[in-house]
């Protein structure tokens, strides 16, 4: 009878921390449905082109939108390993889905710094990173209510555009890539 008392707390125990582990993975991050009014601002993208950033993201593609800087050496690393390796995936069409980086360092972040950075992380067409005056990027960011804070905690946001429905997500915290990938099936249904 103790043995099977001592056998039914070890499998209470596990069962709670399996409950635990389970809603602790739940909580990695926060999936949020926003509107967004995206200004009517031209960057620049890696290339030195204009982009009108209201028609850019406003397309036909699933939109996977990222504030980021290059000279980061935290958060922006990961978030651009995990752009890089979702591109691998839509191998052979890198350019089924809109990736957009956008600098929060416009004096640092030349189109030419971008351009660099891109092709270490060996980035394909459909991945632009865009850059402008420090007053337009200001005003970007404000309109996806992003502040400079969130590069700090590490706890950026992804922002995603559904293009059936033209609604965005805002996914705040860390994703893995295996949930990049899930946030981004969302978006196709």
């Amino acid at each position: 009878m103790k043995n099977k008392s001592i056998l039914a707390f070890i499998g209470f125990i596990v069962l709670a921390g399996l409950i635990y582990f389970l809603t602790l993975e739940n909580k990695r991050y926060q999936r949020t449905e926003v509107d967004f009014q995206v200004p009517a601002i031209t960057l620049l993208n890696q290339h030195s082109q204009p982009v009108p950033l209201r028609d850019y993201l406003n397309t036909d593609k699933p939109v996977m939108l990222e504030f980021i800087f290059t000279s980061c050496t935290t958060l922006c690393p990961n978030q651009s390993v995990k752009f890089s390796n979702f591109q691998r995936k839509l191998t052979p069409d890198s350019k089924q889905a809109r990736l957009v980086s956008i600098t929060v360092d416009p004096e640092t972040d030349t189109p030419e710094v971008l351009l660099h950075y891109l092709q270490q992380y060996q980035a394909q067409p459909g991945w632009d990173f865009l850059t402008g005056s420090k007053e337009d990027i200001k005003q970007v960011m404000s309109a996806f209510n992003i502040k400079p804070s969130d590069m700090i905690t590490l706890d950026s946001s992804l922002l995603l555009r559904s293009p059936k429905t033209g609604q965005w997500i805002r996914v705040d915290g860390q994703l893995s890539g295996q949930d990049f990938v899930l946030e981004y099936q969302q978006l196709e249904k």
